[in-house]
């Protein structure tokens, strides 16, 4: 009972506090772009990715089989089609270069939102997780804070798994 007491009382407490909404961008630019720094000098060309993406806007979408050669996409298809959709109506991204424009145009973004008069976005935060081998991001969270209650906006997690050098 006393531990119940205890919660109760530290959610009041916290609840009644003061908050800042104007985060501002939560974002390690610096990781970004050592990683991609490190991305584009390896070189490679020739490579496939599972990607996977899911968004306030379109919900989960299937995996994506990414295969690229000579820097350019070769091939793209849904890894299990039973519902008979069509790639081109899905978001994806044709390279790993291109998942890295996403991050940059999304921060950019966000940082024009944030700034603006109309205020539409108070902060924003973008994860990212670089795979420690091939340095290309392997998990992108992406969240936007909003002043009044707002719902929808930035909410996007993308997974880019199982890399493979062809």
């Amino acid at each position: 009972m006393k531990n119940i007491f205890l919660f109760l009382l530290s959610f009041v407490i916290v609840s009644c506090g003061d908050t800042d909404d104007s985060i501002g961008l939560l974002f390690n630019q610096d990781s970004y772009n050592s990683n991609r720094e490190l991305w584009e000098n390896s070189g490679k060309l020739d490579y496939s990715f599972t990607q996977e993406q899911s968004a306030t806007y379109n919900g989960g979408q299937p995996k994506l089989i990414t295969v690229v050669k000579n820097g350019e996409l070769d091939t793209i298809y849904i890894q299990t089609n039973e519902s008979g959709d069509s790639v081109k109506y899905l978001v994806h991204y044709e390279t790993i270069d291109d998942v890295y424009d996403y991050i940059n145009s999304t921060v950019e973004s966000c940082n024009e939102q944030i700034n603006s008069s109309d205020n539409q976005m108070n902060g924003a935060k973008i994860e990212v997780e670089y795979d420690a081998s091939y340095y290309f991001p392997a998990k992108i969270i992406c969240t936007g804070y909003y002043p009044n209650g707002y719902v929808g906006g930035l909410s996007t997690q993308i997974f880019i798994t199982d890399f493979e050098e062809n």
